[in-house]
């Protein structure tokens, strides 16, 4: 504000020294800036110890030791500070340091590394290398060896009997992450996400999808393996390491793949394990071919097409499969109905035309109803053939898991298509089976009496093709009679087929025709019988009659 007074000792102040003491507009800004501070401040809680006598530091105002104790319990605005003047809490600090020389036993003998309890308190890793040509010691033997890295991210102690020069290790690892060379490192621990890796002094972290090609797997056998990697990261002096196995690991994948693919045949059969059920297939490992995995499309798991594949396959279980072919991209394709039994092979002589099963249906759709005959066989009925009455949908009729009887109508085994139309019912089984076709005579029975008609049903024929329709006029009776009280219902009758519906498959009939052909062949007969009594036969036939 203009016209305001400044401080007086604002001359005699220092850079970065403390604010004179008192309720000031500028000693609250400065406390509300310090508050602000988020805890990687603690970091100056060592320089604070040697403060000139009479700082603020030195004095215990509001220093970061404190700011980062409140950091680390939520850092809020109503946080509890430490009062002004009180002493200090005592910093915790790592059970051991790096140089530290450390007692312990051996408690495991690895191929790389040997594991020391250190009195209960850690568990160290020794890398085996160290030991030159020495016989490695043996569980329980006394241990003793220097802290090279303290495995603060969740990694085990790292022990070493050797100095190594932390500059040339940096040296030698920068220079690994530009020229793409592989470098050794030592697993000392599982962390979050990933492993810890020794470099010599220097920690690395190695992420999980870069040291296995398993997602998800289980990462504690490669602690205390060495084992070789790529520096995809190198940064803060060597503060900041990533590093992978992807590379070797797929170049290792790929070199086992091609060499287990040169034993498979196409045609061969083996016994693998399930790994892997997804939408559209089935991924099967070959344990007999260095566990190559092939995969088993939807298409070639089973002879049933509505066959669902978590039904038919569980990860971990063993199923035996027929190599198909390795394609050009060296893809295995596998199929495990190529070795089962087809059951199509038998069905021409069970299923033949007019031949009588039990099924269930499976499914239905607009146009029809599936129905299962057995595992890996269905028929369809279509809709038009569900019903004597007219329906829109199979549904009106019939539901899924529903036992029906049916009659098989045509079987084409190369098509593996199977029609089917319901069995007749009860008491009609014993009909004999007709042929409804243009021309035709055919016994049927009246099903309904309409105004313009006869609706009947052909019998021993089944499906749309037992449907028939006697127009009024074709009944053979007077206009104005009633058609009801002529033709009761199952009424049977003798018709004439006079028209087929080629869309519908029905058949219109005719009694008039029928009496009509009777009458003309009446007729015929009795103009053939006149003709044979008036025939007074030639000359020749006489003179024979009289000789005889």
């Amino acid at each position: 504000m203009r016209g305001a007074s400044l401080p007086d000792d604002i001359g005699n102040r220092r850079p970065g020294g403390p604010a004179p003491s008192g309720d000031g507009e500028g000693a609250s800004k400065k406390k509300r800036r310090r508050r602000r501070k988020g805890p990687g401040e603690g970091a100056q809680a060592g320089e604070n110890a040697a403060a000139p006598e009479g700082s603020e530091e030195a004095e215990g105002g509001e220093g970061d030791d404190a700011e980062q104790a409140g950091g680390e319990q939520g850092g809020g605005e109503g946080q509890k500070r430490r009062p002004r003047g009180a002493p200090q809490p005592p910093r915790e600090r790592p059970a051991f340091s790096i140089g530290e020389e450390v007692f312990g036993r051996v408690s495991r003998v690895t191929e790389h590394a040997v594991w020391i309890d250190i009195a209960g308190k850690a568990t160290g890793l020794f890398d085996r290398r160290e030991l030159m040509d020495d016989d490695p010691p043996a569980e329980g033997d006394q241990f003793i060896a220097t802290v090279a890295s303290t495995g603060m991210r969740g990694g085990m102690l790292v022990l070493s009997r050797a100095t190594a020069s932390l500059d040339e290790t940096r040296t030698r690892i920068e220079a690994a992450s530009k020229s793409n060379e592989p470098v050794s490192g030592f697993v000392t621990g599982v962390v979050k996400g990933g492993l810890e890796v020794d470099l010599g002094a220097l920690r690395a972290f190695a992420p999980a999808s870069h040291v296995d090609l398993h997602h998800g797997a289980d990462l504690n056998y490669l602690v205390g393996q060495r084992l070789d990697f790529m520096v995809t990261q190198y940064a803060k002096k060597g503060r900041d390491i990533v590093v992978s196995r992807r590379h070797v690991l797929e170049e290792e994948q790929r070199k086992a793949r091609t060499e287990a693919l040169s034993a498979v045949e196409p045609g061969s059969v083996h016994k693998g394990i399930v790994r892997k059920v997804v939408a559209w297939g089935v991924f099967v490992a070959l344990p007999d071919a260095g566990n190559v995995e092939g995969l088993v499309h939807l298409s070639e798991a089973s002879h049933d097409r509505g066959a669902k594949l978590n039904d038919l396959f569980k990860p971990g279980s063993e199923v035996e499969v027929k190599v198909l072919r390795v394609d050009e991209k060296g893809k295995l394709w596998l199929s495990r109905k190529a070795i089962t039994v087809d059951p199509w092979e038998a069905a021409r002589e069970k299923y033949a035309p007019g031949t009588r099963h039990k099924g269930r249906v499976a499914r239905l759709q607009p146009f029809g109803a599936f129905i299962e005959l057995e595992p890996g066989i269905d028929g369809l009925i279509h809709t038009a053939d569900l019903t004597m009455k007219p329906i829109q949908h199979p549904s009106e009729v019939v539901k899924v898991g529903e036992e029906i009887e049916v009659t098989v109508s045509n079987c084409d085994v190369a098509g593996r298509r199977i029609g089917l139309h319901p069995a007749l019912g009860e008491g009609e089984e014993q009909e004999t089976r007709q042929r409804v076709q243009q021309g035709r005579m055919v016994k049927v029975a009246v099903m309904q009496v309409t105004d313009g008609g006869l609706i009947v049903r052909v019998l021993g024929v089944t499906g749309r093709a037992a449907r028939g329709f006697i127009p009024a006029g074709h009944t053979g009776t007077q206009r104005g009679t009633d058609l009801r009280k002529e033709f009761p219902i199952d009424t049977q009758l003798e018709a004439k087929v006079i028209e087929v519906d080629p869309r519908r498959g029905e058949a219109k009939l005719s009694i008039r025709a029928l009496k009509e052909d009777a009458e003309r062949h009446a007729y015929q007969q009795y103009r053939a019988g006149v003709a044979r009594e008036a025939k007074f036969g030639t000359f020749a036939d006489l003179m024979k009659q009289k000789n005889s």
